[in-house]
């Protein structure tokens, strides 16, 4: 019985190692898909309207904007937040605004995205 155990419990445990790193590659792949699109977002505003916007700007746990402006549901969410920072960049003598959104889950950094904005008008 005891070796049918220990038997057992070494064909199991890579199991619950795997289904624990299937969570983290889900979780990380939500949060790339958040930051991404947070980045669309901001990157669809107008760009005089950018740093003044978005500089700063958080969403709590619960309250992440789809594209739409209307509230993410669904158990899939809970525990993401993110958040933007931006400010003026010049490149050469072009202006342009980079914008970092970084997603967080439980409050430990999942990943961070920067990017260069230039006027698109």
């Amino acid at each position: 019985m005891v070796v049918l155990a220990i038997a057992a419990a070494g064909i199991l445990l890579p199991f619950a190692n795997a289904a624990s790193v299937q969570t983290e590659a889900s979780r990380q792949t939500m949060a790339a898909s958040l930051a991404s699109e947070l980045m669309e977002i901001i990157s669809a505003t107008t760009y005089a309207d950018i740093i003044t916007t978005y500089n700063g700007y958080q969403e709590a746990d619960g309250g992440l904007l789809d594209a739409t402006l209307a509230v993410h549901t669904g158990e899939a969410y809970s525990g993401f937040s993110r958040s933007a920072a931006c400010q003026t960049a010049t490149v050469g003598t072009i202006n342009m605004i980079a914008v970092t959104v970084t997603v967080y889950y439980d409050g430990n950094e999942m990943t961070r995205i920067t990017t260069l904005v230039g006027d698109h008008e």
